[in-house]
């Protein structure tokens, strides 16, 4: 009995969060922001900030993370964006490198590599990027070599008579790189070696992405799903902290209220999810034989397919709002209220109807502006960055639309980047007859409350309330949003003629 004290605290210790510290040198980036986010979980990939801080005239900073186990991070260095894995108690020295040159991408933040100095070889980091490696190397070779695989690839030709040899005109589908099959044999020996490559990594974790990789390799036309799931998922909890778990769940599961409860019993599934009935739903999903005895699978399921059915118009969108609602409050696992609640909030957070957020912003000349005097009437929030060759395109095509329908609205441009300068210099450049130009005091907590990891969004406004969210971009439509306030002025301006109303008085 001595033993279990010992055992117990053993336990406790695991699961109460450690620090996780992770020691940025980079020279060449002093007095940049550094901001540490923890991904909240891999389906919708939410972020969380938990640490920022200036890197100091010495090119050193340190931002730390309460960590249980295994997390998935993202670390921002000066507007740029690069990823890791933090384990409690672990600390990282790492190094960012300097980007590519060349126009921001459409994703707004530039991508980096973080090089990590004096990493251990079994690091987690190192593990799972050596993986990924051998993975992708598997799938690029096996294609290269693949005779059936690779003749998917090469055009049928024809031959007419004898004297041209031209393209057919009715090629085969273009399956390569959606539905590939790779030789059994073939992946059964490399799923082997792999195993036998990693048999001495005593890590559970990394282990249960390495079977769950291999899973993945399985997938295509030829496999049962039946088969792959009885011998991948079945007896084990939904790995929810494990990346190669929902690459796999939501591949074998794809479209899966489509593709079975809907066919077998349609009116069931669509009353079921506009009543917000979730009880009913997950005992219908678990009349599918694979997950009559999963009770978590079956609840995931639901709720992860619902969430990516929500922009469709076959099923009720506030029932399925109602069901996550439902299953945040009293699932019986931890991991589902987490995910649900954070798709409940990607699903309703900067909805139309909703006020736009409390942000901090300057104009290009760092005086503080007062919201309220900003967004009156009706508006068009332009979301933009500098050196970002599509948004300079929108932001063009909407001047050219103010040139056509007037000031209908009112324009706004927030600049979600840290260099005045750059957006001085981009506002002189695009013109616009009385926009009015904001930077935010904090960009990266500006695109989370605004929940803009893209730019441009274009967005419109009553006041402070959001009427389009997002509103399409200049072109792709928002002509016709201009022109339908455009008439709409018209007609509260025009004089009608034969109206009973009294004359004006003479004067």
């Amino acid at each position: 009995m001595r033993i279990l004290p010992t055992v117990l605290a053993a336990l406790l210790t695991h699961l109460v969060p450690a620090t996780a510290t992770v020691h940025i040198e980079a020279p060449a980036r002093a007095g940049q922001q550094v901001v540490l986010h923890r991904v909240d979980d891999l389906f919708t990939l939410r972020t969380v900030r938990v640490d920022e801080t200036l890197i100091g005239a010495d090119g050193q900073c340190t931002v730390k993370a309460a960590v249980q186990g295994t997390v998935k991070a993202v670390l921002i260095v000066g507007g740029h964006r690069a990823e890791l894995f933090l384990r409690d108690g672990a600390t990282y020295r790492v190094r960012p490198l300097e980007p590519a040159p060349g126009a921001r991408p459409v994703k707004g933040h530039l991508p980096i590599v973080l090089e990590f100095i004096d990493l251990p070889p079994l690091d987690i980091n190192a593990l799972m990027t050596d993986l990924y490696e051998r993975l992708d190397g598997f799938v690029a070779e096996d294609l290269a070599t693949d005779q059936a695989a690779g003749m998917q690839a090469v055009d049928v030709l024809r031959r007419d008579g004898e004297r041209t040899v031209k393209a057919d005109s009715v090629k085969r589908p273009a399956t390569l790189f959606y539905t590939p099959s790779w030789s059994q044999a073939r992946l059964d020996s490399f799923a082997f070696k792999l195993k036998r490559f990693y048999a001495d990594v005593n890590d559970p974790w990394f282990q249960r992405n390495v079977e769950l990789g291999l899973c993945g390799l399985y997938l295509g036309p030829q496999q049962d799903p039946e088969a792959l799931h009885a011998h991948c998922l079945a007896g084990h909890a939904p790995d929810l902290d494990k990346p190669e778990f929902v690459r796999l769940f939501r591949s074998l599961y794809e479209d899966h209220l489509m593709t079975h409860p809907f066919r077998t019993d349609e009116r069931r599934l669509v009353d079921g999810v506009k009543q917000g009935a979730t009880d009913s739903l997950i005992a219908l999903v678990m009349e599918h034989p694979p997950l009559r005895q999963d009770l978590a699978l079956a609840e995931l399921l639901l709720i992860d397919q619902l969430y990516l059915a929500h922009p469709g118009k076959v099923l009720d969108r506030s029932g399925i709002e109602r069901i996550l609602a439902d299953v945040a409050a009293r699932s019986g696992y931890t991991g589902h209220r987490t995910l649900a609640t954070n798709m409940l909030w990607d699903l309703t957070a900067m909805r139309p109807g909703t006020a736009l957020p409390e942000l901090v912003v300057t104009d290009l000349q760092g005086t503080a502006m007062v919201l309220d005097s900003v967004f009156s009437g009706p508006v068009c929030l332009a979301l933009t960055t500098v050196n970002c060759t599509y948004c300079d395109q929108e932001l063009r095509a909407l001047a050219q639309l103010q040139e056509s329908f007037g000031d209908v609205v009112r324009y706004v441009v927030l600049v979600l980047d840290s260099d005045a300068g750059a957006a001085i210099r981009l506002s002189r450049s695009i013109g616009g007859t009385g926009w009015t130009w904001l930077m935010a005091r904090d960009a990266g907590r500006a695109r989370e409350q605004l929940r803009a990891p893209t730019t441009p969004v274009f967005l419109l406004l009553n006041d402070r309330t959001l009427a389009q969210s997002p509103a399409p971009a200049p072109s792709q439509g928002l002509a016709a949003v201009l022109h339908g306030l455009r008439v709409q002025q018209d007609e509260r301006d025009r004089i009608k003629f034969g109206s009973e109303a009294p004359p004006p008085p003479r004067r």
